[in-house]
């Protein structure tokens, strides 16, 4: 019975992995005209599950009954576009309408370097 669950679960994965590709995750570039570049990003999740029963019933061959099932379930669900300028400034743009804190803060990072290393420069300086 193990192998045939085995079998029925390779079976169901191997034809959901071929679904996914990195692609699916990191969409490809499209350039603006002004050279900023936008590269779409998705968040891939799936899930398989499955099970089965020997009876205690058997076949014309002496084996016992098997019964068993495999589902599998996937979804893709686009997160935002990563935006870079011309000039290299890189921003994550989300599709939700609220940005999380943590969001916030990786999109403020670089704006918060420059901030501190200016006022450490302006103390050696004086």
């Amino acid at each position: 019975m193990a192998n045939q669950i085995k079998d029925l679960v390779e079976s169901t994965i191997s034809s959901v992995n071929g679904m996914f590709s990195a692609d699916n995750i990191i969409g490809e570039t499209v350039t603006a005209p002004d050279g900023t570049m936008i590269i779409p990003i998705s968040k891939v999740s799936f899930g398989v599950g499955g099970g089965g029963a020997e009876t205690k019933e058997k076949d014309a061959a002496g084996n016992n009954l098997f019964g068993g099932g495999v589902a599998a379930g996937a979804s893709i669900r686009p997160e935002g576009f990563l935006v870079i300028t011309k000039n290299g400034s890189v921003r994550f743009v989300t599709t939700e309408a609220q940005q999380n804190s943590v969001e916030k803060l990786i999109d403020y990072a670089p704006d918060i370097v420059d901030r501190v290393s200016g006022i450490f420069k302006k103390d050696k300086n004086e």
